[in-house]
């Protein structure tokens, strides 16, 4: 069998899927594929092409269905793990791959990233892609050995039915706030979105065999909502479970109660708001038959994410650091985190994007640094001037700086540090390109605060 949304890949026999999509009408080709040969056609909406079956909403769930099969489910003989929420997602899978591997069982990891297994790397074009692909990758890792994956569900995803056909095992939802306005009408509607993992997701798991547990976290609203609304859910909560916090020079300690008692453990990432990602990972490792014990053990050594709170090594005393903060809510969670010495923020909003972010990132940016500069981030299609003006408006006080070029503005944000500050180079994290117009291009946050450094007044005499 074989499975297509694409009429250029039709072949005799084909089944082909008319989907509109956001640059192209899938049904505007369905006379194409049915000359090349496809067997059998099925569309969102009714054609009156003769042959051509109308599904309606439920066409990309076919899809889903059919792409498992065609891959003969590769799903239903892995352990799946699927993670949602606004923020927190990549650091989470990062972690639950981290803590199957160091228990023995191979993980490949998909999402914002890309995906990974077995020392191979694959970049994908959307934080989960589409059920094709999912489904062709799935099999191709189990191929080669693995046993579990782990990937981010992200909002678009789960309403678009790309997770739909995954025999999920556990589901871990970690937060929502305000983003994707641009797609998403209502915070509802956002969250509608999310609870699909927990709901018709799961319930098709269930339908291969597979009794899928999910946890969500109780100390956000919408995590409490999603509890009282389907109650075999099961919660978690940093609040409760974690007590005796404490900062160390390599990251923070503390104790996780789980299982019934509590246990001390230790991981290498730094702020108290990790907690959360960190004890989402530990649930869904014992939910899937590791050892408390075992799983807190295995944090100790967590190599970290790339982009996420990265330090940048240097010999001039100041902490620099790179994160993908990009949303208000992670932005604020990040800053808080910090706080204790002098701190200077540098970041700026994605073009083509939530503007009602935009304001919002500004204030919090300068109410919790002692200077923020405002600069380009992913401009896209949009005039970076506008989107830095939008900020502006969030801004009452005056500790800022606007320094389009965001080169320069690291290069600026780091000239003006003194030894003990601490740098923060938010919003692009891991990515090593910059979106302007309709051009990528080369740009690593990481890199242009090396090459900061390697400019920069030696700190005894470095300006202010």
């Amino acid at each position: 069998m074989h499975v297509t949304a694409d009429s250029k890949s039709v072949r005799p026999g084909s089944i082909f899927f008319a989907l509109k999509g956001a640059r192209f009408d899938g049904h505007d080709f369905i006379e194409e594929a049915l000359k090349l040969g496809a067997s059998q056609v099925y569309s969102e909406r009714e054609t009156g092409i003769p042959g051509v079956t109308a599904l309606g909403s439920n066409t990309r769930r076919k899809l889903a269905e059919l792409a498992s099969e065609m891959h003969g489910h590769p799903s239903q003989q892995m352990i799946m793990i699927g993670v949602t929420g606004t923020s927190g997602k990549t650091t989470t899978t990062y972690l639950i791959q981290h803590l199957l591997e160091k228990n023995g069982i191979p993980c490949a990891r998909l999402g914002t990233n890309g995906g990974f297994f077995a020392g191979k790397e694959v970049e994908t074009a959307n934080t989960t892609p589409d059920a094709l692909t999912l489904q062709a990758w799935f099999a191709e890792v189990r191929r080669l050995g693995a046993r579990a994956v782990v990937m981010e569900a992200s909002s678009h995803a789960l309403h678009q039915d790309r997770c739909y056909g995954i025999a999920w095992d556990a589901t871990c939802f970690l937060n929502l706030s305000r983003e994707h306005m641009d797609y998403h009408p209502t915070l509802d509607h956002y969250f509608d979105a999310k609870a699909l993992l927990f709901t018709a997701h799961s319930a098709y798991a269930r339908t291969g065999g597979k009794n899928p547990v999910g946890f969500s976290n109780e100390d956000c609203a919408f995590g409490s909502r999603l509890l009282r609304e389907n109650p075999e859910v099961k919660g978690f909560s940093p609040q409760k479970q974690i007590r005796n916090l404490v900062n160390t020079p390599s990251g923070i300690g503390f104790e996780v109660a789980l299982g019934g008692r509590w246990i001390e453990a230790s991981c290498p990432l730094f702020g108290a708001f990790q907690t959360e990602n960190i004890l989402a990972a530990l649930s869904i490792a014992t939910g899937v038959g590791i050892r408390a014990e075992d799983a807190c053990r295995a944090l100790a050594d967590f190599p970290g994410v790339p982009g996420r709170m990265e330090h940048i090594p240097n010999n001039q005393g100041v902490a620099v650091f790179v994160d993908y903060a990009h949303k208000p809510e992670a932005l604020e969670k990040v800053l808080l985190a910090i706080q204790g010495r002098r701190i200077i923020t540098v970041f700026g909003c994605g073009g083509d994007r939530d503007k009602t972010k935009r304001p919002v990132m500004g204030e919090i940016a300068t109410r919790l640094s002692e200077l923020a500069i405002v600069t380009s981030d992913n401009p896209r299609t949009e005039n970076p001037s506008t989107i830095i003006a939008e900020i502006e408006a969030g801004i009452s006080r005056k500790n800022y700086l606007v320094i389009p070029d965001r080169a320069q503005a690291i290069r600026e944000a780091i000239r003006r540090a003194s030894p003990g500050d601490l740098v923060l180079i938010a919003g692009k994290g891991h990515e090593t390109y910059q979106l302007i117009g309709n051009q990528k291009i080369h740009f690593d946050d990481r890199e242009e605060a090396r090459n900061a450094f390697a400019l920069r007044t030696p700190p005894h005499s470095a300006p202010n």
